[in-house]
């Protein structure tokens, strides 16, 4: 089967419910316990990074929402899993502790050839030209970039939508002020 095809229904399977699940599920109303805790704040950064993200136009002028829809809806299922059941509470909670020791294992288990080899695969950005000494200054930042590109900065932005709109607005040249003339 042709691979953008395999994508594309995959992407029409996984939609379609989504929609629907998304309409109808909702948020518990109170997050009694961390791991719940930690799933929204992790999703809150997430759905962040995913807005401001969208606001630079990556998604095209009109996205179609499908992303942000996957996002919510896991979001949803997962808490409301993990409030109503302790034994799927013990597994989301498992999922986030693995999750850590995973990512630490992948920083010892990575060096400079692994990161800029992985980097120019998936992203297409070439950093063979950067000395050792970038990789160990900054070690951890390669490998964020190696594993999410830049999302992990958009995340940990402090930038709201709102703000953004703002200072679009103060750069854009205003209609009626009066061209200067320099003569």
């Amino acid at each position: 089967m042709h691979r953008e095809f395999k994508l594309w229904f995959l992407k029409l399977l996984v939609n379609v419910p989504v929609r629907l699940l998304d309409r109808f599920l909702k948020f518990p109303e109170k997050a009694e316990y961390p791991q719940t805790r930690m799933l929204l704040r992790t999703y809150g950064l997430m759905m962040k990074a995913y807005r401001l993200d969208r606001v630079q136009g990556i998604f095209g002028a009109k996205p179609d929402g499908n992303f942000e829809r996957l996002l919510r809806t896991s979001a949803k299922v997962l808490c409301g899993v993990s409030e109503g059941d302790r034994y799927d509470r013990a597994w989301l909670g498992l999922a986030f502790i693995l999750a850590k020791e995973e990512y630490f294992a992948q920083r010892e288990r990575m060096d400079r050839e692994d990161l800029v080899f992985e980097i120019r695969r998936q992203w297409e950005s070439d950093l063979s030209f950067l000395p050792e000494r970038a990789f160990e200054f900054d070690f951890e930042g390669f490998l964020e970039y190696a594993l999410a590109n830049y999302l992990c900065n958009l995340a940990r932005k402090q930038v709201t939508y709102k703000q953004k709109m703002e200072v679009k607005k103060e750069n854009e040249y205003p209609k009626n002020r009066k061209k200067r003339s320099f003569a």
